[in-house]
């Protein structure tokens, strides 16, 4: 450590051997005085120039995004006045055939992985079960129930569900008897 406090200290030494050399005259102090008033003169304007510069070039790539879009756009619109691509796009997207061509739609087609031992059947099968009948059952079905009216008044906590309903004479007659 010895050896680096004597950098340290020689550093030192130069150091102000060079500052107790320098000589500041009043020109000298005009001239930086100028230089530092330039600075801060010219300074906004540099930033302003900077920050303008940044703009023009987020504006040119924007240009070039919006041309590319209006490229693809015309090339798609020029696709659409193909009568074979309008005729193939409609097969695809719409499923029309052609007169006497029969079309097939898969529907949930299951992928096997390659390592399944298990075979497809090549046979079509249809849908036995009536879908008519199974919503009628089903929309009939959620309206009814079985439940007697004291069943129904003790889920409640045992309060008559409406209040200005009519006492049941038959329910009446029942206590009565007891």
């Amino acid at each position: 450590m010895a050896r680096g406090d004597g950098t340290v200290r020689r550093w030192r030494e130069d150091l102000g051997a060079w500052a107790s050399s320098l000589r500041f005259s009043g020109f000298t102090v005009l001239v930086v005085v100028l230089v530092l008033a330039g600075a801060v003169i010219v300074s906004p304007s540099l930033s302003t120039y900077v920050q303008q510069r940044r703009e023009i070039a987020e504006l040119r790539e924007s240009v070039q995004e919006h041309q590319a879009a209006v490229n693809e756009i015309d090339a798609e619109r020029a696709k659409w006045k193909d009568p074979v691509y309008i005729r193939s796009q409609a097969r695809d997207r719409l499923f029309y055939v052609m007169p006497g061509e029969t079309q097939l739609n898969v529907i949930d087609d299951i992928v096997l992985p390659v390592e399944s031992d298990e075979e497809t059947n090549p046979e079509l099968s249809r849908m036995t079960s009536n879908w008519a009948a199974g919503l009628a059952a089903s929309v009939l079905g959620a309206g009814t129930t079985d439940a007697t009216p004291e069943e129904l008044g003790a889920g409640t906590g045992g309060a008559d569900p409406d209040p200005a309903a009519e006492p049941d004479p038959d329910a009446a007659a029942e206590e009565s008897a007891e």
